[in-house]
């Protein structure tokens, strides 16, 4: 492993000509690999990275783009169903703990992504919440959007729990079913993988499956007065340049789904941070112009982006969600991290883990999960690790560089 620390180090540091730095784990992110390692029976293997995840120096940059007559997002858009969950994570960054219960209307669906799509055309849209499986009529609403022609890819994402509700049309409607695994909900997820395996087999449904055991704070409710430090957060902010997780709700399109919950905390109308999808002539040039603006919103003051401190996975109290939310930004901020992504970034995300499933083992492999109350050993899972390692070589680059300067 070391011939391929320096191997694959001097190839990156090759690649670009200022000093680098991926948002490197700290001993918690180290612990969080030797988990999902041990958990997997399996021993550290390495890759290149791929071509959209190489190391770029400066903050992030990627913006969307007009190709073929249409606005094209640098990842992906997002339709959110519902704004609550089943699980109460104290980190979540749609502050599902502590809104209403709100349902998206599959009609108001099929209105804003049939304007949209006249205009903009994700790769992906991903259906989230809160916890999409909780919408009473989530086939109706991946109707709804498949006929708008948005996109030729509908990913769910779910945290898995709620899957045994799901229906055999819902597996025909997505293309991608994407669950995130997270430690205190992990135990119970074994016949629900071993269903969820069995369906997207069936129905040729790609299966992706996270781990997560650390994420990064995202809101604070106190905020800040100082403007400069949100403009460094907001040029920092993989959400806003890397990933463009756009949002549509209501006749909206948002920038990101945590302006939407920020105002919602603060018992505002969400509407203000947003772009009403109404047809007009110059409808394209000001969604293109609103989605690129390097202009922080109001709402970026309350909120660290993704240099927040990193902390365990946990679920707490839904009643005492916010206590944990009731600071200012510099007190949920992780100073380093931030001065580090404004040095330089790449598009993965720190607290998350990939697995990777082979599909002709999943059906009986996944049946040996709620027998051992973990991950099967060997061969179903493979971790994606090669991303911890990037981030290690990064920092050293870095560092090696500022005593160079120095």
């Amino acid at each position: 492993m070391g011939s391929y620390r320096k191997d694959w180090g001097s190839r990156i540091l090759g690649a670009v000509s200022e000093p680098m730095v991926c948002l490197a784990h700290r001993a918690a992110g180290s612990r969080f690999l030797s988990h999902a390692l041990r958990l997997c029976g399996l021993k550290a293997t390495s890759r290149p990275p791929s071509a959209t995840e190489r190391l770029s120096p400066g903050p992030p940059t990627a913006r969307c783009k007009l190709e073929n007559g249409f606005i094209v997002p640098p990842s992906h858009l997002e339709l959110p169903v519902v704004d609550h969950c089943n699980l109460t994570c104290r980190a979540c960054n749609h502050a599902s703990p502590a809104v209403r219960a709100w349902f998206a209307d599959p009609v108001q669906v099929r209105k804003d992504f049939s304007l949209l799509a006249r205009y903009y055309r994700p790769k992906i849209v991903k259906v989230i919440g809160g916890e999409p499986l909780m919408h009473k009529r989530l086939v109706e609403l991946l109707e709804a959007l498949r006929d708008t022609g948005i996109t030729n890819h509908i990913n769910l994402s779910t945290n898995g729990v709620l899957l045994h509700r799901a229906s055999d049309a819902m597996y025909e409607l997505i293309d991608e079913l994407e669950i995130s695994i997270y430690p205190a909900v992990q135990t119970e997820l074994g016949d629900i993988l071993d269903l969820a395996s069995s369906k997207c087999e069936q129905f040729r449904t790609k299966l992706s499956l996270n781990t997560y055991e650390q994420f990064r704070a995202t809101f604070a409710g106190k905020g800040t007065q100082d403007r400069s430090l949100v403009g460094k957060v907001f040029k920092a902010c993989k959400i806003a340049h890397l990933w463009g997780c756009h949002s549509v709700r209501d006749g909206y399109l948002f920038r990101c789904p945590q302006s939407v919950a920020i105002a919602q905390l603060q018992g505002r109308a969400t509407v203000a941070g947003g772009i009403e999808l109404a047809d007009s002539p110059d409808l394209q040039q000001r969604l293109l112009a609103f989605v690129n603006s390097s202009e922080p919103i109001p709402s970026c003051a309350y909120c660290v982006g993704t240099s927040g401190r990193q902390e365990p996975h946990v679920l707490v109290d839904r009643n005492s969600w916010r206590r944990h939310i009731d600071y200012t930004t510099e007190d949920l901020l992780d100073r380093d991290w931030l001065e580090r992504s404004l040095i330089a970034q790449d598009r993965l995300d720190d607290c998350k883990v990939p697995v990777r499933l082979k599909p002709k083992k999943s059906a009986k492999l996944l049946s040996r999960f709620r027998k051992k109350g973990g991950v099967p050993p060997g061969q179903l899972f493979k971790v994606e690790h090669g991303q911890q390692l990037r981030r290690q070589r990064a920092d050293e680059a870095r560092l090696d560089a500022s005593r160079k300067d120095d």
